[in-house]
């Protein structure tokens, strides 16, 4: 959303807004010119021409409620975000996992390569200076939210899928549903343009055949139009091989870990070799990426304990963060994670119990609801008690308040702590830097 009124305030719009609590984005967007409010209450509304809302905010908000009483236009944040998209050649990226990283590798690759892209993405990237960003060339980038079907409202030029996975279960009932949007979204794609996905994704192979537009797909099969060879994985990066329309274009080299990070930086680039970008130019484009917050983002290296932060949320995401961790070659990984809604607790606890193999010692925290009420016997200890039938990784809870003063005694030189979440982790992990550095210090 703070993307969106960025995007708005650029082109000369009145923007006003409101959120839970104040942060960074509210205070950038002040002092960009907006009237930001702190707390949903109908006084918000005033002489609005158009509301524009995310999928978090409910039926009932007074906002939406005053907006309707005053017949004022309102739009659900993928909506609008088509409607922004309008008249641009557009560049869309959806997927349960990797959509915020992909989509800004699609701009930073576009930008390095003179097309000035505008666009959007799900987090603050420093190669962009934020999360939206306006060019004056004639593509336009965005993450497309399939998690409440929102994605369908665009009519991208080149529609991405990072992958499909069992997600979003507030919304889906099962994965059936999830596969029928995201074919879909396939037949959204422009019949001059093209759907790029990862060829080895199991729900991708049946709609591939079915989808009347062109597919290209990249992966480390030989009929990927793109194909991965000779990964070669360091602690913060990557160098590969590719091989594009059956011909060698060499290696290259990413700055940001992890093999899911080489399929992602791969939609990338094949969407820029679809649109007529050189490998040369794509290849030093590409190392120019050094990541987005909360991506395996280094808060901190203090006294040989090094601090990560990363948004992971469900049990793939997870197994590919503790990939990438196993890479730095730590004395111990200590998984300090807080899980997400209620709902994907409920459906996906046994999927989180298996996904922290790779971890030495885990340490949950209180669930983070979102928009949701609490299910009734639904606790983060719900996970706790699969992970304890396992026996394959050394577990406890602690209470969010009491989290910073358990792991100030917990630590050792050669940890790697691993903050995981979607919800307010990001903070604690920043609090727990500041005062871990203030006592070394002392």
């Amino acid at each position: 959303m703070s993307g969106i009124a960025w995007l708005c305030l650029k082109k000369g719009h009145r923007v006003s807004g409101s959120d839970i609590k104040p942060s960074y984005l509210t205070d950038r967007l002040i002092s960009e010119g907006a009237d930001i409010a702190i707390g949903h209450c109908w006084e918000n509304i005033k002489d609005n021409d158009i509301v524009v809302y995310s999928s978090a905010v409910l039926a009932h908000n007074p906002e939406l409620a005053e907006a309707g009483k005053k017949g004022i236009p309102v739009f659900k944040r993928g909506e609008f975000l088509a409607y922004l998209g309008e008249g641009k050649k557009c560049v869309a990226v959806t997927g349960a996992h990797g959509k915020t990283t992909t989509s800004s590798m699609v701009a930073t690759v576009l930008r390095e390569s003179g097309l000035d892209p505008s666009g959007m993405v799900g987090a603050l990237v420093p190669y962009l200076n934020g999360n939206a960003f306006i060019g004056g060339g004639e593509y336009f980038v965005t993450e497309a939210d399939e998690s409440d079907g929102s994605f369908l409202y665009l009519r991208p030029d080149y529609g991405i899928i990072t992958n499909i996975d069992l997600e979003h279960l507030d919304y889906y009932e099962g994965i059936e549903q999830i596969q029928n949007a995201y074919f879909r979204f396939m037949e959204n794609v422009r019949p001059a343009g093209a759907v790029i996905c990862w060829g080895q994704d199991p729900y991708m192979t049946n709609m591939i055949k079915d989808c009347k537009n062109r597919v290209l797909r990249y992966g480390k099969s030989s009929s990927d139009d793109l194909r991965v060879k000779d990964i070669v994985l360091g602690p913060m990066g990557s160098e590969f091989g590719l091989v594009f329309a059956n011909r060698d274009i060499g290696r290259f080299r990413i700055n940001v870990p992890g093999e899911h990070n080489v399929l992602n930086s791969m939609a990338a680039m094949l969407t820029a070799f679809d649109i007529g970008i050189g490998a040369d130019i794509v290849r030093r484009a590409i190392c120019q990426y050094r990541g987005a917050q909360r991506r395996f983002q280094e808060k901190a290296c203090i006294d040989d304990v090094m601090i990560i932060d990363d948004y992971a949320h469900h049990p793939t995401e997870i197994v590919a963060t503790l990939k990438a961790a196993v890479n730095m070659k730590r004395r111990r990984i200590v998984s300090i994670f807080q899980p997400h809604r209620y709902t994907r607790t409920k459906f996906l606890k046994k999927e989180f119990a298996r996904a922290f193999y790779g971890t030495d010692c885990l340490i949950l925290t209180d669930i983070y609801a979102a928009d949701e009420k609490p299910i009734c016997g639904v606790t983060s200890m719900c996970i706790y008690d699969e992970v304890i039938k396992i026996k394959k990784v050394n577990s406890t809870y602690m209470a969010k308040e009491k989290l910073i003063e358990y792991l100030m005694g917990f630590v050792r030189p050669g940890d790697l702590l691993l903050f995981l979440g979607a919800g307010d982790i990001g903070r604690i992990s920043g609090e727990f830097v500041m005062r871990f550095k203030k006592e070394r210090i002392n």
